[in-house]
């Protein structure tokens, strides 16, 4: 029987953490000991290059071994604040808002990008996925897609994408391509989510660090930004 309100905390990971994901899982999970609770299960999995099966794995162990309501996807390079999981959970909705993630950056070329998007046409009139700029501050957003690095998922999702039949051996997550392009897996696990009718959300007040050699932060991508307009306007 699914417990209500509680989480299972799912992570892939390579042979090595980053000592910041160590730092706020251990916050997290006593906060939630002295507090509500709600964590009840522990889902580590190892990932190799191909992170579809790793992802796949935990889902599978959440949805056959599990009584949690929610899963709570988390990479091994995060750094969030322990009160994160609390404003997710409190925006969050099975209905809704089944899906909820926090605000994160990639990086390319040295360029930040929040991982926001929205589907649209390009100029051959074909279906795809395009990044946002720009966001609202401290707002519950909706979006075409995110990444599965912080995001939070309600176990309907999950069994409804499994019972659809997207893909035998990826049911849930799969790289893809989009109008010729080679498409991640968690874009295409929220394209599958959009298709059964579950929206995607996205709270930028939910800031989360992205280590790589230097942490990736909003404050780093505000920075980012005015200086890219500042010199534009010289």
């Amino acid at each position: 029987m699914v417990r209500k309100g509680t989480v299972a905390f799912g992570f892939v990971h390579p042979a090595e953490v980053s000592i910041y994901f160590t730092l706020a899982f251990v916050k997290t999970v006593m906060a939630d000991a002295l507090g509500p609770k709600r964590i009840i299960a522990h889902l580590p999995k190892y990932s190799s290059a191909n992170i579809s099966n790793a992802r796949n794995a935990v889902v599978r162990t959440f949805l056959d071994e599990t009584e949690a309501e929610w899963l709570w996807f988390v990479d091994a390079d995060m750094h969030w604040d322990p009160a994160a999981l609390d404003v997710l959970l409190e925006y969050a909705d099975a209905k809704r808002a089944p899906i909820v993630g926090g605000l994160c950056f990639g990086i390319e070329d040295g360029v930040l990008f929040p991982t926001l998007y929205q589907w649209g046409k390009d100029d051959q009139d074909r279906v795809t996925s395009f990044r946002m700029g720009e966001f609202p501050e401290n707002t519950m957003l909706q979006v075409g897609s995110t990444g599965a690095a912080f995001l939070l998922v309600h176990r309907g999702v999950l069994t409804a994408m499994r019972d659809k039949g997207f893909n035998a051996t990826f049911p849930w997550f799969q790289e893809t391509e989009i109008a010729g392009k080679p498409c991640g897996e968690d874009v295409t696990f929220c394209a599958r989510a959009g298709m059964l009718g579950y929206p995607v959300h996205v709270h930028t007040g939910v800031e989360v660090g992205h280590h790589k050699s230097f942490m990736l932060t909003a404050d780093m991508y505000a920075k980012q930004r005015k200086d890219a307009s500042c010199a534009a306007d010289e």
